[in-house]
C-alpha cells in the first residue's frame, strides 16, 4: 500500500496544468553568465567609471537591453550601432575597444579596489547581478579620434609598407553566420601576438553592432545565430602590440549589414 500510496504522489506531480496542476522542472541552469567585471576611472574629472564584461552565452540568441548600477546617478552604453545583439554560442564583452557601460556621477571614492555592483538587463535571460573591481585609470589613446571604438592606441602606416585593406562577405549558414575577410597586404600571424610589430601583419577584432565578439586570427570564422532584425558586422585590424591600423588617417575597418529572420 505504501509504495502505491507513492506511485501515485509521483504520477500527480508530474501532471499537467491543464488538469489543475503543474509539472515540476528541475531547475535550468544559466544560459548566461558574466565574468571578469572590472571598472576604470575615465580621465575627466566627473566620477565616471567605464565597465567591462565578459559574457558568456551558452544558450540561444540574447539582447542586452540596459545597465544599472545604485552607487551612479546614471549608465549609458558607450556607443552603438544597434542592438546589443548577442549570437547564440558566444562569449561576447563589454570591451574597452568596443561597447562598454559608463556611469556617471558615482558614489564615493574611486579607490583602487572598490567593488560596485553592476546589473545587465537581457530581453530573454532577465537581469544578472555581478560586481566590478575599480583598477588603474586606463590611458585614452588615439583611436577615438579616428572614428574608432573606445580607448586604444593606432598605428600610422608608413610610406613604402603594406597598407592593408579589408572587405567582408556573409554567408548564412546552418549554425548562423560564416564571416570571410578578404584582404590586400595583409596576413593573420596568430604566432606573433604579443610580439614587435611587423609591417602588413597583426590580427583582427569581430563586432556586432558594436558588442566585441573577440579576436580573428584567420581570414575566415563564424558566429551563431542572431535575434530577429538587421545587424551590423564589423572587423578591425590590429598590429601584433595592439594598436589599431590606419592608413592616410583613415582606419582599416570593413563592415557588413546582415538581416537574421
Amino acid at each position: 500500500m505504501k509504495a502505491r500510496k507513492v506511485l501515485g504522489v509521483l504520477l500527480l506531480v508530474g501532471m499537467v496544468s491543464a488538469g489543475g496542476y503543474t509539472v515540476l522542472k528541475p531547475k535550468q541552469p544559466p544560459q548566461i553568465l558574466l565574468t571578469n567585471a572590472t571598472a576604470a576611472p575615465l580621465d575627466t574629472g566627473e566620477k565616471q567609471l567605464a565597465v567591462f564584461v565578459s559574457i558568456e552565452n551558452s544558450g540561444p540568441p540574447d539582447t542586452l537591453l540596459f545597465a544599472s548600477a545604485p552607487d551612479a546617478k546614471s549608465t549609458e552604453f558607450s556607443e552603438t550601432f544597434g542592438p546589443l545583439a548577442l549570437p547564440s554560442s558566444s562569449t561576447p564583452a563589454l570591451a574597452a575597444d568596443g561597447v562598454f557601460v559608463k556611469l556617471h556621477g558615482v558614489n564615493g571614492p574611486l579607490d583602487d579596489g572598490r567593488t560596485l555592483p553592476i546589473s545587465l538587463t537581457f530581453a530573454t535571460a532577465g537581469t544578472l547581478t555581478t560586481r566590478a573591481r575599480i583598477v588603474a585609470p586606463r590611458n585614452q589613446g588615439e583611436a577615438a579620434t579616428y572614428g574608432l571604438f573606445g580607448i586604444g592606441d593606432i598605428c600610422q602606416v608608413g610610406d613604402g609598407e603594406p597598407a592593408p585593406h579589408i572587405e567582408l562577405e556573409a554567408t548564412k549558414i546552418e549554425t548562423g553566420w560564416k564571416i570571410d575577410i578578404l584582404s590586400d597586404d595583409f596576413e593573420f600571424t596568430p604566432e606573433l601576438v604579443d610580439g614587435p610589430h611587423v609591417p602588413g601583419t597583426g590580427h583582427g577584432h569581430l563586432y556586432v553592432n558594436g558588442l566585441k565578439l573577440g579576436r580573428l586570427y584567420a581570414a575566415s570564422t563564424s558566429i551563431g545565430h542572431l535575434p530577429f532584425g538587421q545587424h551590423e558586422i564589423r572587423v578591425t585590424l590590429s598590429t601584433n602590440d595592439h594598436r589599431a591600423y590606419v592608413v592616410s588617417d583613415i582606419p582599416v575597418t570593413a563592415s557588413i549589414r546582415i538581416r537574421s529572420d
